[in-house]
This record gives structure tokens, sequence and C-alpha cells, in this order.
């Protein structure tokens, strides 16, 4: 595992772009994808939810439904990532869940911000967030009933902004912020790659860099 890890910063390093062409048509990159949207999840509803008894609140859903499609998106590549019908599907769908996730997780860290202005001897005017509106009745895209289907998920009963966890100085929102700057950092050259190597067919340049 090591061994190609090194040899494939060694390709990166040579070859960046026919490496990432290659890359995207692998599975292990979309498995990585994944396997992060799991373990976010997993952290939200298993730690934060049930361990520390933090009830999620409005854009806490949001952002679960975003690491979802984020996820789902995944392992449809990772079922036939050669298949440039599915890899567009997926990258849609994972780019609109970084989108938005990245949306709601700056909604949150300024309610955060707003909620505990008081600790830091502002008031809502000066902190420049104003209330913080939050509502116990979502609206997912496409009006789907999350909350109904699955409130364990996508109920929210929290207030917004008004959780006192942190590590390291950060709270769960700009840690958020962080995991979404991640998937754009990964997933923008995959997705440069793919329409590169899409609008040019590079068959003989993948084959090149694997003889190489």
């Amino acid at each position: 595992m090591i061994n190609k890890l090194k040899q494939w910063f060694a390709d990166l390093k040579a070859y960046p772009l026919l490496t990432l062409e290659a890359t995207q048509e692998g599975r292990a990159v979309w498995v990585v994808m994944a396997g992060a949207c799991v373990f976010l999840l997993g952290s939200a509803m298993g730690f934060f939810q049930v361990f520390l008894e933090m009830d999620p609140c409005e854009n806490c859903v949001y952002i679960r439904f975003s690491q979802f499609c984020i996820l789902i998106a995944g392992v449809m590549m990772i079922v036939n990532p050669k298949n440039k019908v599915i890899k567009v599907i997926g990258l849609a769908l994972a780019w609109y869940g970084i989108v938005y996730g990245m949306d709601k997780s700056i909604i949150l860290s300024g309610q955060h911000v707003a909620s505990h202005a008081s600790d830091s001897g502002l008031d809502l005017f000066q902190s420049g967030q104003g209330a913080n509106a939050c509502s116990l009745e979502p609206t997912f895209p496409l009006g789907l009933p999350l909350h109904e289907w699955l409130p364990f998920e996508f109920a929210p009963s929290g207030i917004c902004g008004e959780d006192d966890w942190a590590l390291f100085g950060l709270n769960m929102a700009q840690y958020c912020i962080i995991s979404y700057t991640v998937f754009i950092a990964c997933a923008l050259p995959l997705t440069v790659a793919f329409i590169t190597k899409s609008l040019r067919g590079g068959s003989f340049f993948t084959k090149t860099l694997r003889e190489s």
C-alpha cells in the first residue's frame, strides 16, 4: 500500500494531468470519498447525537443531506468509474452536495457566532449575524420529506449555533467548512482531469503512463 502511494506521488510529480486522468478512472479515489462521508455522517449521528446528546439543528440536517449526496455519488462511481454517463451524474451530484453543504456550513458558522456573541462582549448587531432563525420543519431540495422518512437522521430538534463543542479552538461548523474545502481541493483536479480526458479521448496517454 505504501509503495503504491509512493509510486502514485512519483507519477503525479512526473505526469500530473495524466496521473489524475488515470486516477479518476479507478475505484480507489471514490472509495476514499465515500469513506470520508461515512466517517462524517457516523461522527454526526454516533458521536455528537448519541454520545454527546447534541440534537441536530436545521442546518445540521441540511449538512447531513449534502454528505449523503456525496456518498451516493461516490458509490455510483465505485460501481463503474469508467462509464462516462455514470461519471457525469456522479460528479454533478457530488458537486451539488459540496456546494450545498459548504453554503449551509457557512450559515451555521455565522449562527454560532451570533449565538455566542455575548461570550465575546458583543450583541447580535455587533456580531453581524442577526437573530438565530432556525426551524423545526426543514425544507429539503425537491420537497423531499426526509425528516418524516428518516427522523433520526433528518428531523431537527436543536437550535442552530447553540452547541458549545470545540476541538483545538474550532467549532463543529468550522470543521464542516474545512471538510468541504478538502472535498473541493480533491474533487476539482479530478473533475478537470475527467473533462480533459473526455474531450481528448486520451486512451493512448493513459496507456503510455501505465507503461512508463
